[in-house]
């Protein structure tokens, strides 16, 4: 397998950001980085990897945090699926918001679509749309690599809110039924919390009480 990929918390809360990179060339992809600009880095400098591509899952500012100066360092593309953008455009506003320390991101360079790919030097990942949580979120995957990285749609124990801006109730659920479509060959990594199979998505009982929820 010529991809290869690091996940490690990052940010205020902790979420699970991913570096994944193409062997051949070292070109590299950073997803959701929440934070520690320098330290993201760090980890892909003494990995010999170049941060190519700047990925969020979502445009929740626990999943900015690092963005600016990262985009700063690198000149990393930056990608989001624009119905997101009105979240993008209104970082600061997220910020007030849950008060933490505000900041703006620099304008996105590629817009998301769902069945879209990102390329990672000779490596290709894969876009699936899954609002819900917000209305741009989106999973980033691998079938090569068995790697599904879900943002906040659904964790090992429980699914995203719906009650931050532009959250859909009956979206989620949509976008949860994919999920739960997945082959348990893939790897699920959601934005907080451990991995999981999609078939455990949302936790032990979750799909059968779907028609509650």
């Amino acid at each position: 397998m010529n991809l290869e990929y690091l996940t490690f918390p990052s940010g205020l809360l902790g979420v699970n950001s991913a570096l994944l990179w193409c062997t051949q060339t070292r070109e590299g992809l950073l997803l959701d980085p929440g934070g520690e600009a320098e330290e993201i880095l760090d980890l892909a400098l003494e990995r010999s990897v170049a941060i190519r591509s700047i990925v969020l899952t979502h445009a929740h500012f626990d999943h900015a945090g690092a963005v600016p100066e990262l985009k700063e360092m690198t000149s990393a593309d930056l990608y989001v699926h624009p119905l997101d953008l009105p979240l993008w455009e209104g970082m600061e506003g997220q910020c007030r918001h849950f008060g933490v320390p505000s900041f703006q991101l620099p304008d996105p360079d590629f817009l998301m679509e769902d069945g879209g790919v990102i390329e990672v030097g000779h490596q290709k990942l894969s876009v699936m749309h899954l609002p819900g949580h917000s209305p741009g979120s989106c999973g980033i995957f691998s079938c090569e690599a068995g790697i599904f990285f879900c943002g906040d749609l659904a964790f090992a124990q429980g699914v995203g809110r719906t009650d931050l801006w532009g959250g859909s109730d009956e979206s989620l659920r949509t976008s949860y039924a994919r999920l739960r479509e997945l082959p348990d060959t893939f790897t699920v990594i959601p934005g907080h919390g451990p991995s999981f199979r999609p078939s455990c998505a949302g936790g032990a009982g979750y799909h059968a009480n779907l028609s509650e929820f």
